[in-house]
């Protein structure tokens, strides 16, 4: 019978901030810019993965932050409402930019999740899954008989 081991808030705590000051080590020398906090959660995601930490050693604290998210975006929301003169200028343009984006961001998640799954399951790469996903029909004719 396995018993899960109870590991106390510190414990967890410092599990995130060893993560985090490798994250922002790993950003400091990186050629380019990036966010300590997505280079954090991509040593985290590693970590788990590589079972290099268990997920009993950061599942409280991690769910504890999760249910305080909307909280932490409240200052986002402030500083959004504190530039209403620019939302009104480029709003359409900035709407239409997040809802394109998130097409993009979805299209390629969706993708990228079946070419992994095609590869899990040994089966050769294919487009298929993509021209799938966005419906794509080969009813194209030839230039010579449009003419």
């Amino acid at each position: 019978m396995e018993t899960k081991k109870i590991y106390t808030f510190l414990q967890q705590a410092f599990v995130f901030a060893f993560i985090m000051l490798l994250a922002n080590l790993i950003v400091g020398i990186l050629p380019f810019p990036m966010p300590a906090s997505v280079m954090g959660l991509i040593l985290l995601f590693i970590a788990l993965c590589l079972k290099i930490v268990k997920l009993e050693q950061v599942e409280s604290l991690g769910n504890s932050l999760t249910g305080l998210i909307s909280f932490l975006f409240v200052p986002s929301g402030i500083s959004v409402m504190n530039s209403l003169g620019i939302m009104g200028q480029y709003g359409v343009q900035i709407v239409l930019i997040i809802i394109i984006a998130t097409i993009i961001l979805l299209a390629i998640t969706g993708w990228t999740a079946t070419a992994l799954l095609n590869l899990k399951k040994n089966q050769s790469f294919s487009w298929d899954g993509l021209k799938s996903l966005f419906s794509i029909k080969r009813t194209h004719k030839k230039l010579d008989e449009v003419k």
